[in-house]
């Protein structure tokens, strides 16, 4: 089966003439992961539509995040290799996990740092690069060993995992010839909510540990609150809290974005909302209909929560387009439709407010969704 550009655009150079692979580890809990030969493991923006350069160690997430937006990369991997596994392709996503074994000899081969100069490489777009799989096999430090060998590139990595602090002296030597950065992504300090939303992600105060490990190494790091739940997570009480415990935990900035629901998130979010929290779905269906973003005011209402929040924190307020940064634009995918402008709405759907109800987590009113 021919990839699709989403498929291409998440990695997906594989050697299309294996049709089984070995099986490597299988965890009690009925992991299995799988030994994959890739061609290429750094997929440039023009394959993409992104503004970066991106590497994926691991095809699949133990993490189960229920607003993950890249299932779909498992799927078409497991189909073009004729691999489909016995569960659905959703569960097979967090359940089979394709480990990339030459992932750090193809990078040697195959970095040009000339056509990389002047943008950065993201490391963990489609996958957590740090997720329990790397304990073992260690394809992503394998990846940042193979980088020392480069000079004045800018790599930055996302996870949500305190595994990270096991590579913390090495993220230091490569920012000695690189411009490195790590954000430590968590959606909130409530450990319940986080489970009820990332069922086998680290819980909050593992991943302030690993936040805190790469500070005291003096790498760059940071809070990255993505996504932000309208109506759970994004209350003054509990945005305010992550930066509190951001900053305590020595993070040199924290910023955020509101909940994308491109096809394949809302095909996970929606149901576990259903699920867990059904007092919200007709609010979510009413505001999101069938766009990917909440509307217009709603993200410039929660931007300027965010920068007085930074401010109180002592974070640095980066001026920036509200809607596409790097994070943003790996999360909406390279088709995502942007809000509509509430200026070029009737007058009476500019004037009509609904909002959601008392966040979740501290209780504070939320912000509107219009």
């Amino acid at each position: 089966m021919r990839l699709s550009a989403m498929g291409q655009q998440l990695g997906l150079g594989i050697d299309a003439g294996r049709r089984s692979l070995p099986t490597l580890d299988e965890r009690q809990r009925g992991t299995a992961f799988l030994g994959l030969e890739v061609n290429r493991i750094i997929n440039p923006p023009e394959a993409t539509g992104m503004p970066f350069w991106s590497i994926n160690p691991y095809i699949g997430c133990e993490f189960g995040c229920a607003y993950c937006y890249a299932r779909d990369t498992h799927r078409w991997t497991a189909e073009r290799n004729q691999l489909a596994g016995p569960r659905p392709p959703r569960e097979d996503f967090e359940h089979r996990i394709f480990v990339k074994r030459n992932a750090a000899d193809v990078l040697r081969r195959t970095l040009d740092p000339a056509k990389v100069a002047g943008a950065s490489i993201l490391i963990g777009t489609a996958t957590d690069p740090y997720q329990p799989a790397e304990r073992t096999f260690g394809i992503t430090r394998a990846l940042l060993e193979a980088l020392l060998g480069y000079r004045g590139l800018s790599i930055r990595i996302t996870t949500k995992s305190p595994l990270v602090g096991r590579d913390a002296e090495l993220l230091a030597r490569l920012s000695r010839h690189h411009r490195v950065s790590v954000n430590i992504s968590l959606i909130s300090l409530d450990p319940a909510l986080i489970r009820r939303l990332e069922p086998r992600s680290p819980l909050p105060h593992a991943r302030l540990r690993g936040l805190r490990t790469l500070a005291d190494a003096g790498v760059d790091a940071g809070l990255l609150i993505a996504p932000i739940i309208p109506g759970l997570t994004d209350g003054w009480g509990a945005l305010g809290g992550l930066m509190a415990a951001g900053r305590e935990a020595g993070a040199r900035y924290a910023d955020g974005f509101a909940l994308r629901l491109a096809p394949v998130a809302r095909s996970g979010f929606l149901p576990t909302l259903a699920r867990e929290f059904p007092e919200l779905v007709e609010r979510y269906r009413r505001h999101y209909g069938g766009r990917h973003h909440a509307t217009r005011p709603y993200l410039e209402s929660l931007a300027a929560r965010l920068r007085t929040l930074q401010k109180i924190h002592g974070f640095p307020v980066v001026a920036r387009s509200a809607l596409r940064t790097e994070a943003e634009a790996v999360a909406a995918g390279p088709a995502a439709t942007p809000p509509a402008d509430p200026r070029r709405a009737p007058p009476a759907a500019r004037r009509r407010r609904t909002s959601l109800p008392a966040s979740r987590t501290t209780g504070q009113p939320t912000l509107a969704l219009l």
